[in-house]
């Protein structure tokens, strides 16, 4: 007798076993908010987090969340993911697509212990940031506001509605703070990076360290980048604040991204 499915927006679990398909939606007006040749990192690594709270992995405060992408998602095949839990309580995540892995990490409870220190931060925006910047297709989608840069650090408030609705609220806390500081990242690759329009941006991998809980209501978060040389921008550390008179971090996110031109991403595509 084949399992009993809990449907989920991005995964399909199976009753009593720690793994799950992907569900890949083409008509998804935010995981497909343009039309794409392979699968959007965001995809598996949002169902990753739905099989982490059913599995009751998201019941910890804060978690340090690692993925890392070793081939592309395709189209046209199942999705796996799984989770396997480990000595001391860290779960190996698995992603395989036709028997290959595409995805490897681990998600565990989180161990850093954050700075409180109180630190001035500049007015921040509250309306989106130019949707094209941020490779969306719909404004609705946009999950930051616009830069303000002070002292060289780059800031952007978090949009108050989630990145990515539908979700169970700790998966959208999580969720919508990864999209968050996957878009500031390529607004950064743009004018930091000095990649042009046109640029094919692959998500590589990130380590994040972030709060599970939904924020209160009326708080304020922001994201925040330190500037640094084009050279360095392949890999960036997004920190995640909570913003009041004063900002606090209260996460952090470190974002691998590897930025073709047309012709190495077809060259890539066919190999």
């Amino acid at each position: 007798m084949a399992p009993r499915v809990i449907a989920g927006r991005t995964i399909d679990i199976s009753r009593g076993m720690s793994h799950g398909l992907v569900r890949v939606n083409l008509s998804d007006p935010v995981f497909f908010d343009h039309p794409l040749d392979h699968v959007p990192g965001m995809l598996p690594a949002t169902a990753v987090l739905e099989l982490a709270e059913h599995d009751s992995m998201l019941m910890q405060d804060s978690v340090t969340y690692r993925l890392t992408f070793t081939r592309f998602c395709e189209l046209d095949a199942p999705i796996q993911v799984a989770a396997i839990r480990e000595a001391g309580g860290t779960y190996r995540i698995e992603v395989t697509q036709s028997g290959r892995d595409v995805a490897t990490g681990s998600l565990r409870s989180r161990e850093r212990q954050l700075c409180t220190e109180h630190v001035a931060v500049p007015a921040l925006e509250a309306g989106p940031i130019s949707s094209e910047l941020v490779h969306r297709a719909d404004t609705r989608n946009v999950a930051i506001g616009p830069l303000t840069v002070d002292g060289g650090r780059v800031w952007a408030r978090i949009r108050e509605q989630d990145a990515i609705d539908g979700l169970p609220p700790r998966v959208g806390a999580v969720a919508s703070l990864l999209e968050a500081a996957r878009q500031l990242a390529t607004v950064i690759l743009h004018r930091w990076g000095e990649h042009p329009f046109g640029t094919k941006m692959i998500f590589v991998g990130f380590t994040a360290e972030v709060a599970t809980a939904v924020p209160r209501s009326g708080e304020a978060r922001a994201v925040s980048w330190q500037s640094t040389p084009p050279e360095q921008t392949c890999k960036l550390r997004i920190d995640v604040h909570s913003v009041g008179d004063h900002a606090i971090e209260v996460g952090s996110i470190l974002i691998a991204t590897r930025c073709v031109d047309g012709d190495e991403y077809a060259r890539l595509r066919a190999g």
